[in-house]
Formats: structure tokens, sequence, C-alpha cells
């Protein structure tokens, strides 16, 4: 009797758990994918291949969604990092980073939702450390700061190349020294400015007196030019007139050997006489000894027109 009562119970459970097995056959759970989200699958034979896009998905009851941005993300750090010198430097940086949407099942099978504390960060630390410990402080605090954000920026995404997270930048906002060490940097700097001041005006006053010596120079050029045509201007006229003295020279000469010719002594009485004649003419008293081998005086000192007196004169005497 005993054992029969237990045989029926022992039946009971077994067919109330075949009851609650196939209730269950139509449980499933369900699963939302945002925007800007890429979710992967897990079933218990492992992950599905195929991440889950935006949208809302029934999963199995025994599946669950690990959800990961595939948006640009940006984490601050504060890094101690050693400058060259071995000095303490404290930087104010951040990181920005997106997780490769076809690639986030690789992701979730290699590292998981922690990636950056996996890979990112201590990547960036190490970097920082590597980059700057290469610098002086004065050149991390001013001069070098868009090259040490480059070598960092490159260092990090040779190391995380394959790794399924893309770097977008890494930025240094920040660069905090010791006080007394940012105090010299500081007077540093202001010297270095004013002394690039002064080389500035020392520059503008040498390129003022350049400019100058040039007008100077083109001036005293202008002057020279001028001289030289003002000299030049004068030879040729110089030259002219004596050309035209020699021509009218030559021109005189040609007309007296022209004539000499024609001036035979007849001739020449006859223009004896009649500059006589134009003597004796005058109001005033003359005498007038004439030419040719024998000269003749004429006597014209008479008053109102009176007729010329005219005697022999020897020209021997």
């Amino acid at each position: 009797m005993l054992h029969t009562t237990a045989t029926i119970g022992r039946f009971g459970r077994i067919l109330a758990l075949g009851i609650a097995s196939l209730g269950c056959t139509g449980c499933y759970t369900f699963a939302s994918v945002g925007s800007g989200e890429m979710a992967v699958v897990h079933t218990p034979e492992g992950a599905d291949p195929h991440p889950l896009a935006p949208g809302d998905y029934h999963l199995g009851v025994s599946d669950t969604a690990t959800h990961y941005t595939v948006r640009s993300q940006e984490r601050a750090e504060k890094l101690e990092v050693l400058s060259s010198d071995g000095l303490s430097i404290e930087l104010d940086a951040s990181i920005r980073f997106h997780a490769i949407p076809n690639e986030v099942v690789a992701l979730d099978r290699e590292m998981g939702e922690d990636y950056y504390g996996v890979l990112l960060g201590p990547t960036l630390r190490s970097q920082a450390r590597r980059v700057v410990g290469r610098f002086r402080p004065e050149e991390i605090y001013s001069t070098q700061r868009e090259l040490i954000e480059k070598e960092i920026n490159d260092g990090i995404a040779k190391a995380i190349a394959g790794r399924h997270v893309e770097l977008e930048a890494v930025l240094i906002k920040n660069v905090t020294l010791p006080s007394a060490i940012q105090a010299a940097i500081n007077d540093k700097l202001e010297k270095e400015q004013a002394a690039l001041k002064m080389k500035y005006v020392e520059d503008e006053q040498k390129a003022q007196d350049h400019v100058k010596m040039m007008q100077a120079n083109d001036e005293a050029e202008r002057q020279r030019v001028v001289t030289q045509s003002a000299a030049d201007g004068l030879k040729i006229n110089a030259q002219a007139a004596a050309d035209a003295k020699r021509v009218e020279g030559k021109a005189l000469a040609d007309y007296q050997r022209a004539i000499q010719s024609t001036l035979t002594p007849e001739i020449l009485r006859l223009r004896e006489i009649e500059a006589t004649k134009a003597l004796a003419d005058s109001p005033n008293t003359k005498l007038v000894l004439g030419p040719g081998s024998t000269r003749t005086m004429v006597d014209l000192r008479g008053a109102g027109g009176s007729t010329a007196k005219s005697a022999p004169y020897p020209s021997g005497g």
C-alpha cells in the first residue's frame, strides 16, 4: 500500500515537470537595440556571429544581448608622467574613439564591454609616458604640445590596429607643473618674448635704414644721370657751335675765293671813289688818306657841305 502511494507520487511529479516544460515552449525574452548601438546575442551555444542593428527583437528564453555603442565616445584621463629631466608633470588629457560596427562580435569575444579599461586606457597612459619622457618641461608646457599630441595619437593608433576599435583623437587640455618650475618657465617665456620684440624693432629699423639708403642711392643716381645729361647736352651744343663756325668759315673762304678772281684794279678804284664820296657826304670834318701807290689826301673839313679838296700824297712819305 505504501509502495503504491510512493509510485503514484513520483509519477505525479514527473507529469507536472512535463506539463511545465510543454508550457514554456512559447516563452521568450525581449531585447531593444537603440540608435547608435549594436548588440551581440549570446545563446547557450555561444555568441551569434550576426550582431543586432538598432530595433526591437524577441530572443530565446536563455539568450542575452550585450550592447555596444558605435558612436564617438570621449574619456578624460589625468596622466602622471615624467619629463626628460625627471620632473613630475600632470596632464589633463582626453581620448575620443568608437567601436567599429561590423566588428563588435570580435570585440565582444576578445575584450568584452570593458574594452576601454582593457585596451585603450592602458595604451593611452603607456604612450603618454613614452612620448612626454623625451621632452623638457618648458617644451611640454608651451612649444611642443601639438607635437606631443600627434606622437601620442600615432602611438595609440599603431598599438590598437586590428583590435576592432578606431581612435579619433587624443587631446592634451592642460599641463600642470610644480609652481616654482611653472613660474620660472613663464619668466623665461616673457624674456624670450621681450627679446623677440626687441629683435623685431631692430629689424624694422634696419629695414627702414635700408630703404632710406636705397632712396639716397636712387637720388644720387638720378642726379648723376641729370648731370651727365646736362654735360652731354653742353658737349653736343659746343660741338654743334664748332661745326657751325667751321661751316661758316668754310663758306666765307669759299666766297672770298669765288670773288677774288673778279676784283680788278679798275673795280677796286671804283669802290675807293664810292667810299670817298660817301665820306664826303658826311657832315663830320675828316681827312682821308686814300689807298694806292699814289695816295690822295682828301680834305673833307669844309663847312656847310663845301666842295672837298684833294691833293696828291706820295706813298713813300
